[in-house]
């Protein structure tokens, strides 16, 4: 504050307004520091702005910069430990552009930058570093080199225990993430270049933080946008009906010891993540990496992960699930309520073939900030179903357009159409290429419609399976018995995760029906429109096994017989209590998976029980001449943990008459109609 009331005085005692001019900017570089330029931001964004349609904000407002520049530091926490950040700001021929800018952040587990051969760095790939940390917006920009472009600040930070950060590796969810976020936000607020607004974004763990954050309610803080977030880990991300999902699970916890450096011996140079400037030799990231294997709390999931095989995932076994603790491993809907006194605005991505396809969901129930919901065909995090897919080019422009629309009125004050535009975009999948796009005014959609389709034992004459069943409009009138023995190397394959997934609609389900029991419909005889959950509602019966895994299948049938996944849902008979859910949850089926419902629950019999739970949401056209199909399996091999008994599972499924198991379907628009033989 003092140099610039002395700048003020040397200001006003010159006379000639050339040399003011040239002293003002001189002392404008020394009080900015070394990495601004005598360039300063152009003239805001516009104070309002017609309404565009989705993905289209700002299309035709040429980039108001193609260049930024990175700098790199060490941000100390409340406690010591340092923490490694990046930060780009807008630049004009290689030099930082003087001014404030609206800052967005990302604080990511998986590491905020890689070095280079050439000296410089990458965050992302279309646009690297230089070993001035200059780097060029591309003319397609999307996510944050779009907001740079636009004239915001983008700081990208490691996490504590990751990266180039200092401090031990926790377990997500740990209340240190919350508090470190607090700290970086609260210093992006306070620097030279910002104008004291931050926003965050980012996709998974990137978007798992920010509630997190802004459950500790920082001031700088304005706005979010998640992108594919996980809710409640145990109602779908970890685990389904009490089954423990470890496929997924396991790479991700390798993939992320990688990251950290610890199950790896350090390089002669470190090659995998990036030094901060002032630490060319790496010296501190050497130091840090070996704060990194000290490891960190062990009381998550895995270390009940021998539990898991017999009495399944039990929530009051994981009192993380629903209750807080300041140290140790949360679930994001323990902290719901914060949030929501936060205030902080909610911009909410969610994708049908995505891991936490329901989770976004029940985000959008649970939270009571100012908030809107955007689904589409999309996988987990930033890919698309397929390489070079025009769902992932879509994708790009509706979450980067989206996003620029919800910062400018958030952080910018911008009387754009943020808020007064509908709450929700939802778009269904028609083809691979083609996406037809709804608004709602609330979730689910008052047009949709739950429509039930039954089971029934006329064959389908559409698969060789174990017994070929059908789907019907109607239940059948004699309830019959459908035997089942289960097969142990049914699998969806390792892609079945959809966790950083390209083809969850290109799973090819023929091997599974084959094994399985199927029920199949009639062709349609015209398009049908399914968006949300898909529910099931099973009567099942034992011959031999006193507990049992089951695996629901919705799958997509064409006229050459391919079979191809579209929903699943999972649960363990022994945890087929169902309750009330500790948040919002659209009434869908939840089990308790409480130690005593478990307990209580009798073992299976020749008297049938139901099963009833909720599948993945889907968002899709069924066309004219597909069928449905539900295929009913016992394991899912790669990808979940199924104790394999012996003698093996004899099994059945009721059907018709007062034990009619049916699968129920969100329709929009008109009922199913199939094809009359």
């Amino acid at each position: 504050m003092l140099l610039y009331l002395i700048a003020g005085s040397v200001l006003r005692s010159i006379r000639s307004e050339p040399l003011m001019k040239l002293i003002a900017l001189l002392l404008s570089a020394v009080l900015m520091g070394g990495v601004v330029s005598n360039a300063t931001a152009s003239a805001p964004a516009p104070r309002a702005m017609a309404e565009t349609g989705l993905g289209q904000y700002r299309v035709a407002e040429p980039f108001r910069y193609t260049e930024a520049v990175r700098r790199s530091v060490y941000v100390p926490a409340r406690d010591g430990v340092r923490l490694a950040i990046d930060y780009y700001l807008p630049a004009v021929n290689g030099r930082a552009v003087s001014g404030k800018f609206p800052t967005l952040l990302e604080f990511t587990r998986y590491g905020r930058a890689v070095p280079r051969p050439d000296g410089g760095t990458m965050r992302w790939p279309d646009a690297p570093a230089d070993r001035q940390g200059v780097l060029k917006i591309p003319a397609n920009a999307s996510g944050p080199l779009l907001f740079l472009a636009y004239g915001y600040a983008v700081a990208v930070a490691d996490m504590r225990g990751a990266g180039a950060s200092f401090g031990p590796s926790y377990n997500e969810g740990d209340g240190v993430e919350g508090r470190d976020g607090f700290d970086l936000v609260e210093w992006l607020g306070r620097q030279r270049w910002s104008n004291g607004a931050v926003g965050m974004f980012g996709a998974s763990y990137l978007a798992e933080i920010q509630p997190r954050i802004a459950a500790e309610r920082p001031r700088a803080l304005k706005a979010m946008s998640m992108q594919v977030a996980f809710f409640d880990g145990a109602n779908g991300a970890y685990s389904m009906g009490g089954i423990y999902r470890a496929g997924w699970l396991g790479a991700w916890s390798s993939r992320v010891a990688v990251n950290d450096n610890r199950s790896t011996t350090i390089q002669q140079r470190i090659l995998n993540i990036a030094e901060v400037d002032a630490d060319p030799e790496q010296t501190l990231l050497r130091q840090a990496i070996d704060e990194h294997r000290r490891g960190g709390d062990t009381d998550g999931y895995n270390s009940h992960f021998e539990e898991f095989k017999t009495l399944g995932v039990l929530r009051d076994r994981l009192t993380f699930l629903d209750q807080y603790q300041v140290q140790g491993q949360n679930n994001l809907q323990t902290i719901v309520d914060r949030v929501n006194r936060s205030g902080v605005p909610a911009l909410l991505f969610g994708g049908w073939h995505d891991i936490y396809s329901n989770d976004m969901l029940y985000w959008y129930a649970n939270l009571e900030v100012a908030k809107k919901m955007i689904y589409g065909p999309w996988a987990h995090g930033y890919l698309g179903p397929m390489p070079n897919d025009p769902r992932d080019r879509e994708r790009q422009a509706i979450v980067s357009r989206e996003t620029l629309r919800w910062f400018d009125r958030w952080l910018l004050g911008v009387r754009n159409d943020a808020e007064t535009r509908a709450p929700i975009y939802y778009g269904l999948q028609r083809t691979r290429s083609q996406t037809d796009w709804y608004e709602a005014q609330q979730w689910p959609p008052k047009e949709v419609v739950s429509r039930d389709l039954f089971l029934s034992t006329q064959p389908a004459a559409s698969v060789l399976s174990q017994n070929d069943g059908s789907l019907a409009l109607a239940p059948q009138q004699q309830s019959q018995r459908q035997p089942w023995t289960v097969d142990y190397t049914t699998t969806t394959g390792t892609i079945g995760t959809r966790w950083l997934l390209r083809k969850v609609y290109e799973i090819d389900m023929a091997s599974n029906d084959m094994k399985s029991l199927t029920f199949t419909s009639p062709p349609l005889a015209r398009d049908l429109q399914v968006v949300g959950v898909p529910t099931v509602k099973l009567w099942l019966s034992s011959e031999n096994a006193k507990d049992a895994d089951v695996y629901a299948y919705l799958n997509a049938v064409n006229e050459d017989g391919e079979s191809r996944l579209v929903a699943e849902g999972i649960l363990r008979a022994s945890h087929r209590k169902l309750g009330k859910a500790p948040y919002k949850n659209y009434d869908l089926p939840f089990p308790t998976s409480l130690s005593t419902d478990v307990k209580a629950a009798a073992p299976l019999s020749e008297q049938p029980v139901t099963l009833e739970f909720a599948m993945l949401s889907t968002g899709r056209v069924f066309h004219a001449g597909e069928r449905l199909r539900l295929t009913i399996a016992g394991a899912d091999r790669d990808n979940t943990v199924t104790i394999e008994q012996q003698p093996t599972p004899r099994l059945g499924i009721h059907v018709g008459g007062n034990a009619a198991s049916a699968l129920t379907l969100p329709v929009l628009g008109d009922a199913p109609q199939f094809v009359t033989p």
